[in-house]
């Protein structure tokens, strides 16, 4: 197993927040927000990119056909 880390005031802090939230309904709600944080924080970046050139119509076509998998090794 990894080597344990101590852990920041701040995440403490989160960790203390979350420790109240019992109801299933509520970490899902929690997790609804977070991944929309994340999706605009994402949508900015892309938005970025695309405005100063780094992102373009023919980079996302060439994405389309790249084959990204992981290569398996051949056992002989």
């Amino acid at each position: 197993m990894g080597q344990l880390t101590a852990i920041s005031p701040a995440q403490y802090e989160v960790l203390n927040m979350l420790s109240c939230l019992t109801q299933e309904e509520d970490i899902a709600a929690l997790k609804n927000v977070i991944v929309q944080f994340l999706n605009s924080r994402l949508q900015n970046e892309i938005d970025r990119l695309w405005e100063n050139g780094s992102l373009t119509e023919e980079k996302v076509d060439q994405w389309s056909h790249e084959h990204m998998r992981t290569p398996y090794r051949q056992v002989p």
